[in-house]
């Protein structure tokens, strides 16, 4: 089996050499697409730029989400599909704050809404999240039928 290598990145990393990142074997990127208060991440856009530039591929965005409720997660997947304007990219909808523990069932209808915004917008929708949260906060509460980007540390 062919394994190929990826990065997540956001403004946390700062400013990417990507042609430093491609020679050194990264075939494609995911992006932190919005922060929390809806803007772009700071390095959205030279980091989408920067990736095409040295042919590195964006297999997708990822939005580190606050939401509770299913209002919010509407209106930040349709913030989203703003900020991407026009690109087509699988969106994550990364679901993983101590904000969403305690949600419940609540938490599969957010992630529902989220989706269907995404798809509707003719994109690829898919969930990430860490293991532990998986197992505790999503998969008992109902079936989720999406891409699953499960975080491995180390």
């Amino acid at each position: 089996m062919k394994r190929i290598k990826g990065v997540d990145v956001s403004s946390y990393q700062g400013v990417i050499d990507w042609s430093e990142v491609a020679m050194a074997g990264i075939e494609f990127a995911i992006l932190k697409v919005i922060r929390k208060d809806l803007q772009p991440d700071k390095q959205f856009e030279d980091n989408f730029d920067g990736c095409l530039d040295a042919g590195v591929g964006v297999q997708g965005v990822y939005n580190y989400s606050y939401a509770t409720t299913v209002t919010k997660a509407v209106s930040d997947a349709q913030r989203v599909i703003e900020v991407l304007a026009g690109r087509k990219v699988m969106v994550w909808l990364d679901v993983e704050d101590k904000c969403q523990e305690g949600l419940g069932s609540k938490l599969i209808d957010i992630i529902h809404a989220y989706a269907g915004i995404i798809r509707g917008a003719g994109l690829e929708f898919g969930v990430y999240t860490g293991q532990y949260f998986y197992n505790t906060y999503i998969k008992p509460y109902g079936n989720i039928d999406y891409p699953l980007w499960i975080a491995r540390y180390g």
